[in-house]
């Protein structure tokens, strides 16, 4: 470091040596002073970036953040719940999309809330295992992983770090490094998504999920569930300091991740206002059971449907039913009513997997009305016949 000051300021003195003489010696301190500030900061902040990157991506980094995040949240004392968040990032970390590995918790706080934060760790509230199933749930922890795929934590820490504190922690030594720990578990509490990377971490949350055996209908399915359990806005973070205009709204996650399941399909299978649509053919409205909503039935049925069009396995009559269950090759995909339903629902299948792809939602060309002026000539011709008879 002194020998690039040291550089520095000479470069600076044989350039101030070479100017006019009204140059005087005190701008040459002022210069060398200047050159040795900017130095100096640009190298802590350097310290504090690779400080952080090994917080990030060391495995020494992530117990420490783990122990730390343990530390402000809690541990739910629940060995399923341990198991069914670990279970799900086993799946998820195994598809194409994730390169980094993480680690997951579940804590004791009743209200709905997953995050990630620096180390790779993930936990998540009783509050969201309480509402999601693992298909929603699935999509939720996705989501979280991208914005560790994408470091959007990391580069926010960074962010938040000052050059003058980045000076004091890199002089600091020992007590340097407790200062940025300090620093990272604020960020901790008060971590702030814009609004792009939470649309960029949608967008790689729901590729995960296809990626993974979980239905992708899960994706719209949870930011309804979502949406309908706190309204449109939704915050994050442990403080859920984010201002509300900073994000999507719910409804729009909803039918953008109702989109992206329209593409996956090959432009196959659509949902509108509760209703599955196959090539622009409305085949079926869920009505609510259970647990679930209609709603969130359509998402789960279009999500088989587009795995299965994904997979090139429907092909024309391969729709069938059994009692009140309608499948697709072999596969469930609704259970209705009654067997009556059922086959109406396969007999709409069916006549919808023999039509292209494209077709638009409830797409339908307009009657064509006949003119008046060939019903004119009709009673012209009428007319005439009726004045030959007289």
């Amino acid at each position: 470091m002194n020998k690039k000051l040291t550089a520095a300021t000479l470069s600076i003195a044989m350039a101030v040596t070479m100017a006019p003489t009204v140059m005087q010696t005190a701008s040459v301190n002022a210069a060398s002073a200047a050159v040795q500030s900017l130095a100096g900061g640009a190298i802590a902040m350097a310290y504090v970036s690779t400080a952080l990157n090994k917080m990030d991506n060391s495995a020494e980094g992530q117990r420490e953040s783990l122990a730390r995040t343990k530390e402000k949240t809690g541990y739910l004392n629940d060995s399923a719940a341990q198991e069914r968040v670990n279970r799900i990032m086993k799946t998820l970390e195994a598809t194409p999309s994730v390169k980094r590995s993480y680690v997951v918790y579940a804590n004791p706080d009743e209200e709905f809330n997953a995050f990630a934060t620096l180390g790779r760790v993930m936990s998540i509230n009783k509050g969201a295992l309480d509402t999601l199933d693992d298909d929603q749930l699935a999509y939720v922890m996705a989501h979280e992983i991208s914005h560790g795929e994408h470091r959007d934590i990391i580069n926010g820490a960074k962010k938040q770090i000052g050059l003058s504190t980045a000076v004091g922690i890199a002089a600091g030594g020992s007590e340097g490094a407790a200062i940025l720990s300090n620093v990272a578990g604020n960020y901790l509490s008060n971590q702030v998504f814009t609004m792009s990377q939470e649309k960029a971490a949608d967008e790689l949350g729901f590729k995960i999920l296809s990626e993974s055996p979980y239905n992708v209908g899960g994706a719209a399915g949870s930011m309804a569930v979502l949406r309908n359990k706190v309204g449109e806005h939704y915050r994050e973070g442990l403080s859920q300091v984010v201002a509300p205009n900073n994000h999507p709204k719910l409804s729009d996650r909803v039918n953008n991740n109702i989109s992206r399941m329209y593409a996956y399909s090959g432009n196959h299978v659509n949902v509108s206002n509760g209703t599955v649509y196959v090539n622009g053919d409305n085949i079926y409205t869920p009505a609510g059971s259970g647990r679930y909503t209609g709603e969130e039935r359509a998402y789960y049925m279009a999500g088989k449907l587009a795995r299965l069009y994904h997979n090139n396995q429907v092909t024309p009559g391969s729709a069938s039913y059994s009692g009140d269950t309608v499948t697709v090759a072999g596969q469930s995909i609704v259970s209705t009513p009654n067997a009556d339903v059922a086959l109406q629902v396969a007999t709409n299948l069916n006549n919808a997997f023999v039509k292209p792809a494209g077709a638009a939602v409830n797409a339908k060309k307009p009657v064509k009305v006949k003119q008046e002026k060939p019903k004119k000539v009709k009673e012209n011709k009428k007319a005439k016949a009726d004045k030959a008879k007289k």
